[in-house]
Parts: structure tokens; C-alpha cells; sequence
């Protein structure tokens, strides 16, 4: 699979050709320039998860789809852990913010325009992080979609970062390059997981999510390797085999969703 041709190793090549026929009606440049939208949020009593691509031209369906998640999740977290992110410290505030957007922060800080950011502690910056989020996805460009998702992640993980707790959020908006390895190292963490929870003494029968990919973890592995090279999105037969692995993981969280 490192190699550029369509060329693989033995033991994957029936998986190869599957691949190939299913996403050979589809040109490689239509494949590499598609946007993904991956979101998963975990909070102990569930576990939501989406991905989905679209075409770059399809901003307006993108940052629906982010806003949705995004203002759903804002919603659910802190009305779950809110006394996690009243309490929590936020670090280097200001360099998370553009400096147009410094404007937008004060104002729902119920700051004063001329407030020190060295004593930003003092004022609600959970709120006032929602809000430029919330500003960032009005701007309706895919860059401002993107960073809204980056402050997103990191403000979940801030208020989150004393808490007791496992709970978790994170949406990734990008190139199939910046977010196909997010997507693979979540398949791959699902089977590590699972073969660590699963107790030999119990003959409990395999997931469907266990049947469908543990058959592929070599393929994966392969596949991950090959996704931490610098020039992967090159690799024409690396880009269909992730799409079809995409394919089928979407089959299965919408499943999973009911």
C-alpha cells in the first residue's frame, strides 16, 4: 500500500479489488478534494458519533452540520459538568482569539472593552468562548468553520480537564488528509478496546462492529502506516481503500444510532 501503483500485499489484495471496484466509478481528484465532517461525543450514558463528506462547494450543508453538533453538544456538556467550566482555567485566552474577535469575547464576558486579559479569570469564559465559536460559524467560509471546530475541541477540553470524569467531545472539519487519520485512529482504538474488555470466561458473541472490521485490522494497520507519510493523499490506492473503510464505519455508527 506504500507503493503508488496498484500494487499490495497478498494477504490483502481480495480486499484490494473490493476497494477498487466500489470506489472505481469515483475519480481519485473528486475523492481527495472532498470535505469530511467527523463528530464524537462521549459521556459515559451514550456515545454519539457522525462522519460525512461532502463536496468543497457544499459550505452551506458543512456548517450546518458543525453548528448542530457544536451548539447541541455546548448545551449538553455544560449542563452536565457546569461547575467544571465555571471553575475551569482557560490558558492564554487571548491567543486563542483573532484580534477582531477580541471585540465579540468582552462582550459576552460582560467585560469592560479595556479589560487586562491577565485577570480574564474573573469573567464567564466558557460563555464567552461559545460565543466566538458561535461567530467564527456565522462567517460561512469552510477556514472559519474549521477553527470554530479547533476552539470547540479545546474548550471542551479545558472545562473538562479537572473533572472526574471520561466524558469527551471533538468534531474534525478538513481535507480528507487532515482528518482521515482521526477517523482510522478511532476504528482502531474501537477494536483495542473492545479486545481489552472482552472476557474470555464469557462466551459473548462479537459486536457487528467487531465482525465487520476485525477481519480488516491488518489492512487497517497498513493503512495507518501508510497515513503518516507526508505524501499519502498521492497514494490513489491508500485514498480509495480509505473511503470504502469510511464507507462501511458510517454504515455502522448510523446503525449503532438506531
Amino acid at each position: 500500500m506504500n507503493r503508488r501503483g496498484g500494487e499490495t500485499s497478498g494477504g490483502a489484495q481480495e480486499f484490494v479489488v473490493v476497494a477498487e471496484e466500489s470506489a472505481g466509478v469515483t475519480a481519485a481528484s473528486e475523492l481527495e478534494s472532498r470535505i469530511l465532517v467527523w463528530s464524537l461525543s462521549e459521556t459515559g450514558a451514550y456515545t454519539l458519533e457522525s462522519c460525512d463528506w461532502r463536496s468543497a462547494d457544499s459550505i452551506e450543508y458543512i456548517r450546518l452540520s458543525a453548528s448542530q453538533f457544536i451548539e447541541n453538544q455546548l448545551d449538553l456538556f455544560y449542563g452536565l459538568f457546569s461547575e467544571w467550566f465555571n471553575l475551569a482555567e482557560f490558558p492564554d485566552v487571548k491567543w486563542q482569539l483573532e484580534p477582531s474577535e477580541t471585540a465579540v469575547f468582552l462582550k459576552a464576558a460582560g467585560a469592560p472593552d479595556d479589560t487586562d486579559f491577565r485577570s480574564i479569570e474573573n469573567y464567564d469564559c466558557f460563555s464567552s468562548f461559545c460565543a466566538v465559536i458561535r461567530h467564527r460559524l456565522d462567517q460561512r467560509s469552510l477556514g472559519q468553520i474549521k477553527l470554530a471546530a479547533e476552539l470547540f475541541n479545546w474548550t471542551i477540553d479545558c472545562g473538562l480537564f479537572l473533572a472526574d470524569t471520561k466524558a469527551h467531545a471533538e468534531l474534525r472539519v478538513g481535507s480528507v488528509e487532515e482528518v482521515a487519520p482521526f477517523l482510522l485512529e478511532r476504528i482502531l482504538n474501537r477494536l483495542s478496546s473492545n479486545a481489552k474488555h472482552r472476557n474470555p470466561a464469557y462466551q459473548v458473541p462479537p459486536s457487528d462492529f467487531e465482525q465487520r472490521f476485525l477481519p480488516l485490522a491488518p489492512v487497517l494497520g497498513m493503512l495507518k502506516e501508510t497515513l503518516e507519510s507526508a505524501d499519502w493523499i498521492q497514494n490513489q490506492l491508500a485514498l480509495r481503500i480509505f473511503f470504502w473503510i469510511a464507507d462501511m464505519y458510517k454504515v455502522e455508527v448510523e446503525n449503532e444510532a438506531g
